[in-house]
């Protein structure tokens, strides 16, 4: 297990204080954050490349914050990958081996096992200068697992890549992680690619961390507003508590004139009639009735209709941009293709939605 308690790290005006993470050995872990918010510094301070002012790092049961990089059983594959340019395909891969005094012949079977996983067995004699980029991503990825490390990190491990050879490569890490299951850090920026690849989410914004979790938790049930709009959130309301239903379990609240009904269970804290907060429901939450079709139980509570502004063609969806017809309450439906030729849309008709009410979550 790698577990960081009460890391602290000032630079010049920007802090970051009593910084706790924690992570499972074979987890694959995601620390999200935008640009600026010191993933970066806390990266450093973890590999041994900044020196924290205060905190504990604990790599197994051993501590290593006073120890040197190459003492803390850590791989780090960076953002520019830094492939040596004098050295070839496969004496890159074997640099950690050696640099470390390791006995090869421990970990022969594993090298070549990782190659084969990889598909890089014609360019072991290359250089990093006769490679693509993702061919690149390939070898600075096996040059970190080679060595077997208590922990890898990887930094921004999809930037810089053409769409179809970012997908590749997430797959490739996703099979990684599965044949291989090394307990692995990421940072990034993009939430896409965390929820794909990444078991725990730790969602790190201005130098703090503002939710920790699984990853289904934190998309679906942010634990703040803040969170909720770094994660993309656009269907986000601010809402009052009108009113409290304890035969059925409900709150109801009011969102400019409108009613909408929800278990008390997908609340984050308690609630009181008369309280501010907020809602949110993900695009691909929000449903388009079809008309004569019959309505599912769990749709019924909240259903509005109005009529269709806009809509985006996104390749592999439709973003569809609605307005409720009396209190003019926007929302954004995002419609797998498939679905949404199948539902004949088109910009001003009137229709009515419903809200999956299991997808709806309070934040106070």
């Amino acid at each position: 297990m790698i577990k960081i308690e009460n890391l602290t790290i000032i630079l010049q005006s920007f802090r970051i204080i009593d910084l706790c993470l924690a992570i499972d050995e074979g987890q694959f872990h995601f620390l999200l954050g935008p640009t600026g918010s010191g993933k970066t510094l806390i990266l450093e301070s973890i590999i041994g490349l900044r020196k924290p002012l205060k905190g504990r790092i604990c790599v197994g049961d051993k501590e290593v914050q006073d120890l040197p990089p190459e003492q803390r059983q850590i791989s780090y594959v960076p953002q520019d990958l830094a492939l040596f340019p004098h050295l070839t395909v496969k004496e890159n891969i074997l640099f950690g081996i050696k640099a470390r005094n390791l006995d090869w012949r421990l970990y022969e079977g594993h090298v070549q096992a990782l190659i084969e996983a990889m598909r890089i067995d014609s360019l072991l004699d290359r250089y990093p200068a006769n490679l693509s980029g993702g061919e690149k991503k390939r070898v600075a990825l096996l040059r970190g697992l080679a060595p077997k490390p208590k922990l890898l990190i990887l930094d921004e491990p999809l930037s810089g890549l053409d769409p179809s050879i970012k997908a590749d490569i997430q797959h490739l890490l996703k099979n990684l992680h599965a044949s291989f299951h090394p307990t692995t850090l990421c940072v990034t920026h993009d939430f896409e690619e965390a929820y794909f690849l990444g078991d725990e989410i730790t969602v790190f914004i201005d130098g703090k961390v503002e939710q920790a979790g699984k990853k289904e938790e934190v998309f679906l049930k942010p634990a703040s507003r803040k969170v909720a709009q770094f994660l993309g959130a656009t269907n986000l309301y601010r809402a009052f508590v009108l009113a409290q239903d304890e035969q059925s379990q409900r709150w109801i609240l009011g969102i400019d004139g409108a009613r909408v009904s929800v278990p008390m269970y997908l609340c984050r804290n308690p609630l009181q009639v008369g309280m501010e907060v907020d809602l949110f429901i993900r695009p691909e939450e929000v449903m388009i009735l079809r008309k004569g079709k019959p309505v599912k139980e769990s749709l019924r509570k909240n259903v509005f209709e109005g009529k269709i502004l806009d809509i985006m063609d996104r390749g592999r969806d439709y973003l569809t941009f609605f307005q409720t017809s009396k209190e003019k309450i926007p929302f954004e439906i995002s419609i797998p293709s498939y679905a949404f030729r199948n539902l004949s849309l088109s910009t001003g008709q009137t229709v009515s939605i419903a809200l999956r009410e299991e997808s709806l979550w309070i934040m106070r």
